[in-house]
């Protein structure tokens, strides 16, 4: 998506003259009758708002010609209608498909002139409501007042997501495009996974009666299984005795998947070595530190305190039957995972075949929690309950990948987590359902939330990346600036590698030396935005100079170093990594510099934020100019975009 974003922008910036009449065609046919269903007008806007997110066409423009070519459209399906009248349903394609015609005229009596404004953002009518507006003799002036106003909502409303994502992906060049991605990886499956929970509830719900009367029958049919079977499925029988013998049985699949998961070339191998080679490949510290506070979510501290404060709450609101039932499931996952810990301290070789203990608590506490929680909803809606928890398993899934959990750890906490929770919560529900106050529901499922986040926020961040980065090799002082210097990177190494960012500065010797010499031509440390401070970008900034420094990152290392030079308009910023070279008279690295201007960036008054201008060499000369006034020892090679530079290494 990014390197078609990217080859469009290109043409844009070549071709500017058509893009008004690009974003008028669009319109105009996404509003055209019939045409608007098969056009991908949506698709289209969103792409001229990216482009505008970006800052390659002007908003005022782009919304005017879209305005125009979405009246028009409307207009001539409006005309149409009133021409043709009831002609036009013999008329291809209603003549086959009627229910399209039925449709638009059954919403147009429905809302009458409101359906015309309502209609554009209403896709199953968006495509006929002008033509039965006319077909139904809706007046000219009403109509038109109607398509315009509806017009001047629709555009910036299509445009704006966009532009929200174009503004994101120049954000993403800047600082970390493997941060982007994986965000939006996270966030994506989020979305799957919350929706197909959805219908996954809408499926089930209605037959689970029968499914419980199969549980019985299956219990009737296989004796040694009956005491599971009716634990969950008969009110009458006892529970205790049931649920341990599942509580075995889950033990002796775990077995099973520890045996396979240690076969040679399992497919699941494959599939770990593949998955885990993407991840890796979108590694980086802010995603570090972001993942590692997903996974607190279900930590030791965390599940440990959401035990006891649920627990709590449910005995002192004379739940006993529910705390039982909570005590038995979450509770002895609990112990169960810290028995795991101990057994995977002592043999770390059994790590990747043991269910991983993050996954497996999250699974539990949440799906039992939303049981509880959910128990004084009515039925339609109690799905919002379960997706938000399955919302928070995928998070502590996703992160536990991330962070180097196996797939086949994962989905053994994953299968055996929902087998026992969902027995337990079946047992529960069978076994008299107490009558939880909504009060109280609304209470432990606030106290499971803000327990969990509260641990990942407490999550300390992980300690700095080290300085240097695997040594590759050395070379002597005279052999880097005659020719070594081109073993090393020219741009930033990041995941879809467009060469945007040039390396165009390389440093032997002190960084330390260098940072006092600058100081003295007006260069001062700096400290890239983190944490809170990223809150900073939605202030009205007046000038460069309030805005943070954004961090910028290089074969998923952020910066080691950062100098930043004060101006009013635009500032000159030198950002520092270690390469993977040394000095041999030094023993010292070779450190690879990013010299950029930057000004400053506004989106629709609500954000603004630094980026790199693409003038370089500027950039460069008022490098040169400052090391000439410190006497630092430079050369600038390579067409005058890289400038090698030494501080404290003697001639």
């Amino acid at each position: 998506m990014a390197e078609s974003f990217q080859q469009l922008l290109e043409w844009v910036a070549a071709n500017p003259h058509w893009a008004g009449v690009i974003v008028f065609s669009m319109a105009f046919a996404e509003s055209l009758a019939v045409v608007g269903m098969v056009v991908p007008g949506v698709a289209v806007m969103f792409a001229i708002g990216a482009l505008i997110g970006a800052g390659a066409l002007d908003f005022q423009s782009m919304v005017i010609w879209s305005v125009l070519g979405a009246v028009a459209g409307d207009g001539l399906s409006f005309w149409l209608g009133k021409k043709y009248q009831r002609q036009l349903t013999s008329l291809w394609p209603f003549s086959k498909h009627p229910a399209m015609l039925e449709k638009g005229i059954s919403f147009f009596q429905r809302y009458g002139g409101k359906s015309v404004v309502i209609g554009r953002f209403f896709g199953p009518v968006r495509a006929v409501i002008p033509l039965v507006a006319g077909m139904m003799n809706m007046p000219a002036t009403s109509f038109l007042f109607a398509n315009v106003l509806s017009a001047l909502i629709w555009a910036p409303a299509y445009l704006l997501p966009g532009m929200a994502f174009g503004a994101s992906m120049e954000l993403a060049s800047e600082v970390a495009m493997r941060l982007v991605i994986l965000l939006v990886t996270l966030v994506g499956s989020l979305w799957f996974l919350g929706w197909l929970s959805h219908r996954l509830f809408a499926l089930i719900q209605p037959h689970s009666k029968q499914l419980l009367q199969r549980v019985l029958q299956f219990g009737e049919l296989h004796p040694r299984a009956q005491r599971i079977a009716k634990a969950l499925g008969d009110p009458g029988h006892p529970e205790s005795a049931g649920l341990a013998m599942l509580a075995g049985l889950l033990v002796l699949s775990s077995i099973v998947l520890v045996v396979i998961a240690l076969l040679p070339q399992s497919p699941l191998l494959i599939a770990d070595t593949a998955l885990h080679l993407g991840l890796n490949e979108l590694s980086n510290p802010a995603g570090d530190r972001i993942m590692l506070g997903l996974s607190a979510l279900a930590g030791s501290s965390a599940t440990l305190a959401m035990l006891i404060v649920i627990s709590l709450l449910l005995w002192i609101s004379g739940l006993k039957l529910s705390t039982h039932h909570w005590l038995a499931g979450a509770g002895g996952v609990w112990l169960l995972s810290i028995v795991l810990e101990v057994l995977m301290r002592q043999s770390p070789a059994l790590i990747s075949a043991m269910p991983d203990v993050y996954v497996l608590r999250a699974t539990v506490f949440f799906s039992l929690g939303a049981v509880l929680v959910a128990t004084p909803i009515a039925y339609v809606r109690r799905w919002r309950v379960y997706s938000a928890a399955t919302l928070l398993i995928v998070m502590v899934a996703f992160a536990q990948l991330y962070l180097g959990s196996t797939l086949m750890a994962v989905l053994h906490a994953l299968g055996g987590g929902i087998i026992w929770s969902t027995a337990i919560g079946m047992a529960y529900r069978t076994h008299g359902e107490e009558k939880i106050a909504a009060r109280q529901a609304l209470t432990m499922g606030l106290s499971l939330l803000l327990l969990a986040f509260a641990s990942a926020i407490s999550v300390p961040p992980p300690p700095p990346a080290p300085a240097m980065l695997q040594i590759q090799g050395s070379m002597p002082l005279e052999q880097w600036r005659q020719d070594g210097w081109r073993k090393l990177p020219h741009y930033r190494d990041d995941v879809l590698n467009k060469k945007n960012h040039p390396l165009n500065l390389q440093l032997a010797g002190s960084l330390s030396t260098l940072t006092d010499k600058l100081e003295q031509q007006g260069w001062v440390p700096a400290t890239t935005v983190a944490g809170l401070a990223w809150l900073k970008l939605l202030a009205a900034a007046d000038s460069l100079e309030q805005l943070p420094l954004l961090p910028h990152s290089h074969a998923g290392q952020m910066s080691f170093r950062v100098l930043s030079k004060p101006g009013a308009d635009q500032r000159q910023v030198i950002y520092l990594w270690p390469s993977r070279y040394l000095i041999e008279e030094t023993g010292q690295p070779i450190w690879l510099g990013e010299v950029t201007n930057q000004q400053k960036r506004q989106w629709l008054g609500l954000l603004s934020y630094p980026v790199s201008t693409g003038d370089k060499q500027s950039a460069l000369e008022v490098l040169k100019k400052d090391a000439d006034g410190a006497a630092l020892h430079y050369r600038m090679v390579k067409d005058g975009h890289l400038m090698l530079l030494q501080t404290d290494i003697p001639e």
